[in-house]
């Protein structure tokens, strides 16, 4: 399982989990007017993708929250943010 972060033109990123991450933009692509991209990805253990994406959710959510997982964050800031919260809480 990993964790992503999928982000659109509009400066907004949106983190989840999904067995396959390109899948997952795919799906969202179809109801998206905005170009989304596949800005990063970590693997997570399949026991702990829930807790880790919860766990996730809060850390970002110090930053300001659009609606459900999307957030408003560039897609620069959301790479270094999901690489950040990997080191912290995978290694």
């Amino acid at each position: 399982m990993y964790l992503y972060c999928i982000a659109n033109s509009s400066g907004e990123c949106k983190f989840g989990f999904s067995g396959e991450p390109l899948k997952r933009l795919r799906a969202l692509q179809t109801g998206s007017s905005e170009e989304l991209f596949l800005v990063e990805s970590i693997a997570v253990p399949k026991d702990r993708v829930r807790e880790l994406e919860t766990l996730l959710h809060t850390e970002v959510g110090l930053y300001r929250r659009v609606k459900g997982e999307w957030f408003r964050i560039d897609a620069a800031e959301g790479a270094g943010l999901l690489t950040w919260f990997g080191i912290r809480y995978l290694d």
